[in-house]
């Protein structure tokens, strides 16, 4: 009996294969052309989705945050991140993240767009990518 057991669980974990990491990897740029800022908090979320279910919020899979964050007026400023990879792909669902830069009070003040386009950056599955570019545009007046 314990044999037939053994065999059989054997057998299920050859089959099954490994979860796939959630983890997506890139590079925040600040342009030159931005404003300088200083005292300010870069937070980077990845979150999952069901793709078919509309009224269903999204769920925080991982999250990124570097405070005081700064940047200087004719510099181009890089900083690169890790997030999600404690987390693996759950079969059917799809995944993005979002980019801000925030002040003390949590107001946006630069948001991170996939290579600078505007819209959703879908990361992970459907054909989109683990690792992004995301480039940051001046939110503030």
């Amino acid at each position: 009996m314990n044999t037939i057991l053994s065999v059989t669980l054997l057998a299920l974990a050859i089959q099954l294969p490994a979860a796939e990491s959630a983890k997506v990897t890139g590079t925040i740029l600040t342009p030159k052309t931005v404003k300088a800022y200083g005292g300010l908090e870069l937070e980077i979320r990845l979150y999952e989705f069901h793709p078919f279910i509309a009224d269903k919020p999204a769920d925080l899979v991982g999250k990124f945050n570097v405070k005081k964050y700064a940047h200087k007026a004719g510099d181009e400023t890089k900083t690169k991140f890790i997030v999600g990879d404690a987390s693996t792909i759950k079969p059917g669902m799809s995944y993005y993240i979002t980019c801000f830069v925030l002040d003390a009070k949590g107001k946006r003040q630069l948001m991170g767009e996939k290579d600078g386009k505007r819209g959703l950056c879908k990361v992970l599955t459907g054909g989109n990518p683990k690792k992004v570019t995301l480039i940051l545009r001046d939110l503030r007046k």
